[in-house]
């Protein structure tokens, strides 16, 4: 018998296109997860209130900007604010909790690594 080769519609090629996302973004949830089991209990607290604080004062001082200045300038400074702050905020968290910063979880790995070689000899 003759089959007729499978001819994979728009909606099946959007469905593994959503599939592998969803794929990605759980082996990533996986992963954060186990890094967060890494550090110290507090460093993933005060990276939690890091951020939290960050999202209030990214949200409230370009509004408050925004409201105090006349009408041309407000969008324009609170724009420039807002990039100001995020520039801020990135090195801020970069120099604690990045590749190189002060409390990455390459330093934690490599602490763990070394001691579980410790052990066993």
């Amino acid at each position: 018998m003759f089959h007729m080769p499978v001819i994979k519609g728009r909606s099946d090629t959007h469905v593994e296109k959503t599939e592998n996302l969803v794929k990605f973004l759980l082996r990533k949830r996986q992963e954060s997860i186990q890094n967060s089991m890494v550090r110290p209990l507090y460093q993933e607290a005060l990276k939690s209130l890091f951020l939290i604080v960050v999202l209030l004062v990214d949200t409230f001082v370009p509004l408050e900007a925004y409201r105090v200045v006349v009408l041309p300038f407000n969008i324009l400074l609170a724009l420039v604010l807002l990039g100001i702050l995020v520039y801020i905020e990135i090195r801020i968290y970069n120099s604690y909790w990045g590749k190189k910063g002060k409390w990455s979880i390459e330093k934690y790995k490599q602490a763990m690594s070394n001691t579980s070689e410790v052990k066993k000899t």
